[in-house]
């Protein structure tokens, strides 16, 4: 088997994501009969038992993980508790006028350090960043659809503020350094931009979602998977050092300024791979990279697979690998044809890569009740190509503006990213207004023979 470490990596991430959905009686003798696979693949010298000893690695670290970091954290529950918190930087407003809700970071517990992250839907504030002092009741997370969700993000607990509020001075840590400088960039495009346009611009760049619309929302959730194509400055100065270590600053800047979402995290990895391997001068592989990026994220935080973007952004790597093998293939089938065969397998390379992504990531959406879509094929066709220009101008955009003597070129950049903006809206707008453009199919009977239709193709 080749690519063993990305064949490894799957497997980690795979039973970490099962031992979270499944109960603790059937992860134990599940984790015995890949241990008896493994065993088995290896007496008969075959590589197949590298994904199923991934898959034992990743439970065993799925079960320390809960043991150290998961179990104390909940032990909480049902406590009254005097605290410090930080507010994070996904608060946004309550329903209640000067109140904010999302993620409270517990520095203290009754005089005691710690380290606990819990949901609270009320609680007093203006900004990420803020600290203060008050007084919690602390219960475990309802188990409903939003659960593992929050616990992909290290949320293990819910908290509801009962009083005694004492505002401490704000919090000097970098992370909030950078989100209010993403807040004043986010201000910068919305000032040159239009009203819809500025949400997506924001979005794609910033990860700002902040006045993105609801209807345009879901079209740009692999906005971090262009990390990348966005840094790449040519194969001419590829091995050039100087510029690979500058690349991986700018990349690493960009990571920590987008607040470290997970798709932007695992093409951050992808990318920090690609950078070592020009630096040593080795060959980058795909799958390798993000089966090593599954590996960090698992071990980071072993509920890192419950999140969707996590599931979408390596099932989308996937299928494109899929797709390239499928390229090769043909590639080496065409080397004797006539030239018109071998310019058709060209111009099928990016419909077999979109076709191919889109089912790869078909089980995850069914999994999570979302609609499919049978117009995606034809829009990740048309938009894809455009989203990274988009960026560029958008990069452009900030730096111009920032100089106030070049106001006519800075006119003139916001005039053509907005154009193009409007173009890319309006080909998703069409996309979306297909035959059968969104399909809600049976949630278990569709998994169910994508199971049985995975098996048959392995």
């Amino acid at each position: 088997m080749k690519r063993k470490l990305g064949w490894f990596g799957l497997g980690f991430a795979g039973a970490e994501l099962a031992a979270a959905i499944l109960p603790p009686l059937v992860c134990v003798p599940a984790a015995a009969f890949l241990v008896w696979l493994a065993f088995f693949s290896r007496k008969r010298r075959r590589d197949h038992g590298i994904p199923l000893l991934g898959a034992v690695c990743g439970l065993a670290w799925f079960l320390v993980f809960s043991l150290v970091w998961v179990r104390p954290a909940r032990a909480l529950a049902g406590q009254t508790v005097t605290c410090t918190a930080v507010v994070e930087t996904d608060a946004d407003a309550s329903y209640s006028e000067s109140r904010l809700r999302g993620t409270l970071r517990l520095t203290e517990i009754d005089g005691r350090p710690a380290n606990v992250r819990v949901q609270c839907s009320s609680f007093p504030g203006e900004n990420a960043g803020e600290r203060f002092t008050a007084q919690f009741a602390l219960a475990e997370l309802p188990d409903n659809k939003y659960r593992l969700s929050r616990n992909s993000k290290g949320v293990y607990l819910q908290a509801e503020y009962l009083g005694s509020y004492q505002p401490l001075a704000a919090s000097r840590a970098p992370r909030f350094a950078l989100y209010r400088l993403r807040q004043r960039w986010s201000a910068v495009l919305r000032r040159w931009l239009p009203r819809q346009l500025d949400g997506m611009e924001t979005a794609m760049l910033l990860a700002d979602k902040s006045r993105l619309d609801d209807a345009v929302q879901q079209a740009f959730r692999t906005a971090g998977a262009l990390l990348c194509g966005l840094f790449s400055f040519g194969r001419r100065w590829k091995f050039y050092k100087p510029l690979i270590i500058l690349r991986g600053a700018v990349a690493l800047f960009y990571v920590l300024l987008t607040g470290v979402p997970v798709s932007v995290l695992r093409a951050g990895l992808v990318f920090a791979v690609a950078l070592a391997g020009d630096f040593l001068l080795l060959p980058f592989d795909l799958l390798t990279a993000t089966g090593f990026a599954a590996i960090l994220m698992g071990l980071q935080n072993a509920y890192a697979p419950c999140d969707i973007g996590f599931q979408l952004s390596f099932c989308a790597v996937l299928g494109v690998q899929a797709a390239a093998a499928l390229t090769r293939a043909e590639e080496r089938a065409a080397e004797d044809k006539p030239a018109a065969v071998r310019l058709l397998c060209r111009l099928a390379e990016p419909v077999q890569s979109a076709a191919l992504a889109s089912l790869a990531t078909l089980p995850v959406l069914v999994a999570h009740g979302m609609a499919a879509s049978l117009a995606g094929l034809v829009c990740n066709v048309l938009v894809v190509w455009m989203l990274q220009p988009a960026l560029q101008m958008g990069i452009l955009l900030l730096a111009v503006s920032a100089v106030p003597f070049l106001l006519p070129f800075t006119n003139l950049t916001a005039l053509l990213l907005s154009l193009w903006l409007k173009l890319l809206l309006w080909l998703v707008e069409r996309c979306a207004a297909l035959p059968f453009a969104s399909v809600c199919l049976p949630q278990r009977y569709t998994l169910f023979v994508l199971a049985v239709l995975g098996m048959l193709a392995a």
